[in-house]
């Protein structure tokens, strides 16, 4: 990884990060590593139910990127515990999370695209000096909406497209043709080396998970790995794809699974 491509670990596990970086450092570039991303579900898996468990273990994730890279660039992601938060309640829920970082690695926050949300994404950025990244797109026009409001990152959820039949490969690569910004694609919920490899080749920054690094050690290897980005596709799509029904139910499917599994974080918030 000569030029330094960007992958995120999609967990919450550290331990589980850790013994992915040892089995990975001796051919990966620590500056590769964009940082972790996490979810509602991604802290449901370990156990971590209430505020401050995800306090504790975003504080413990930072560190682990700080270490990682040994500098100050890399980010830990936290989506906010509720899709339906008014905005207010997000700018709270923001100010809240920006505290959790170990002063080094810097704390972002996972949104919906929704435009109440989309909306104060300046602020957030601003006032709480978080990184945002709209989370659960499944269609190129919601990503292309998101990305009209300066947001760092778009999240497309290309494994879950895939699963319900969508060509999430026509939705990316309509997406990636847009005007040249500081925004960036990430690539979410991976299922398969193929599909992991595909969204590097649009030189997306994939999210890459328990599932699909267990392949990569089983079926492939992490030599194999780093090569994934070096043949970049160039689309050139002159109209949109269609974005049909089945996308949008995806969406709505994700932040209901989201939403469910982050309750008891979000009622305490709420009731604090």
């Amino acid at each position: 990884m000569s030029t330094n491509p960007l992958f995120f670990f999609d967990t919450a596990d550290v331990e589980y990060i850790r013994q992915t970086w040892s089995k990975i450092k001796h051919c990966v570039n620590p500056k590769s590593v964009a940082g972790i991303t996490t979810n509602p579900n991604a802290f449901h898996k370990i156990g971590a139910t209430s505020i401050q468990q995800w306090k504790e273990k975003t504080l413990e994730l930072c560190e682990l990127v700080s270490e990682i890279r040994g500098d100050e660039f890399g980010v830990v992601y936290v989506q906010q515990p509720n899709s339906k938060m008014k905005s207010d309640d997000v700018l709270l829920w923001g100010a809240e999370v920006a505290s959790w970082g170990d002063g080094q690695t810097r704390i972002g926050l996972k949104i919906p695209p929704f435009k109440n949300v989309l909306e104060i994404a300046s602020q957030l950025s601003a006032v709480s000096l978080l990184e945002v990244n709209v989370t659960g797109v499944s269609d190129c026009s919601t990503a292309l909406r998101a990305f009209s409001y300066g947001v760092d990152y778009v999240s497309i959820i290309p494994g879950r497209m895939e699963e319900e039949g969508i060509d999430a490969k026509a939705q990316v690569a309509f997406a990636s043709q847009r005007s040249a910004g500081s925004s960036k694609i990430i690539t979410g919920s991976m299922r398969t080396i193929e599909g992991l490899k595909w969204v590097c080749e649009y030189g997306t920054v994939p999210t890459i998970g328990s599932r699909v690094w267990d392949k990569i050690f089983e079926e492939s290897s992490p030599e194999e790995f780093v090569t994934f980005w070096d043949n970049i596709e160039d689309s050139e799509d002159a109209f949109s794809p269609i974005v049909n029904e089945t996308m949008i139910s995806l969406s709505e499917s994700f932040f209901a699974q989201m939403d469910k599994l982050g309750r008891p974080v979000y009622e305490e918030f709420i009731n604090c």
